[in-house]
């Protein structure tokens, strides 16, 4: 369907930067809409829009869309801001584990945007069991040291618990939306192996069984 009502332009699933190629394909769609009788029109358009000939085909590829995300296990997180802040000012736990200190209104956007990439970073090798610190600073272009210090001051976390409080959202993501409903599968995608550690880990940060919560949505 999207193959066919596209015009030079694909969307990449596996990208990290899903979401805004969608916003990018589909926005305004009623700017793109044309109808049969006013084919003159095309030769106006961008070649990097999609063209619509009926409002059908808008909702047909929002559908697929949908599917497409649950099929691929896209956080629908819309990055304007740092999960952390959003996990913190909701979740008691994560705010004991941060001291009860982060406040984003002190956070500068320039820090806010590394952490954006952090996050980015972290969330691309989720399903990774022993995620590697050394890997991460790399890519974040700072030693392993500097990542530490910087993350400490940013958000009172040391990286792993960092780590640790971004694979149980995304598990708890998993869940909430439906994309998985066994725990072990939750648990394998988010790099825990072991199903009972993971549980206590999801219980002890949301105050509820993965189990629980599964049978709560059913």
């Amino acid at each position: 369907m999207i193959n066919q009502i596209t015009k030079s332009s694909t969307i990449d699933w596996s990208s990290p930067d899903i979401l805004n190629q969608i916003v990018q394909n589909i926005k305004n769609p009623l700017d793109n809409i044309i109808t049969a009788s006013k084919p003159d029109i095309l030769d106006n358009k961008s070649q990097n829009e999609i063209i619509f000939s009926s409002s059908k085909q808008i909702n047909d590829l929002i559908e697929e869309i949908l599917k497409e995300i649950k099929s691929k296990s896209v956080s629908l997180t819309i990055q304007g801001r740092p999960d952390i802040f959003d996990i913190y000012e909701t979740n008691k736990n994560v705010q004991s584990l941060c001291l009860n200190k982060i406040n984003p209104k002190k956070v500068t956007k320039l820090d806010q945007d590394w952490l954006i990439n952090l996050e980015k970073e972290i969330y691309s090798s989720i399903n990774q069991n022993d995620m590697n610190l050394y890997e991460l600073s790399y890519k974040m272009a700072v030693s392993e040291r500097q990542l530490n210090r910087k993350i400490a001051n940013l958000v009172y976390l040391t990286p792993n618990k960092y780590i640790r409080i971004l694979r149980l959202h995304k598990a708890k993501h998993l869940i909430d939306n439906y994309i998985q409903n066994s725990i072990s599968q939750v648990a394998y995608s988010v790099g825990y192996n072991d199903v009972h550690y993971f549980s206590k880990l999801f219980s002890s940060q949301y105050d509820i069984s993965p189990k629980e919560l599964i049978n709560s949505l059913r």
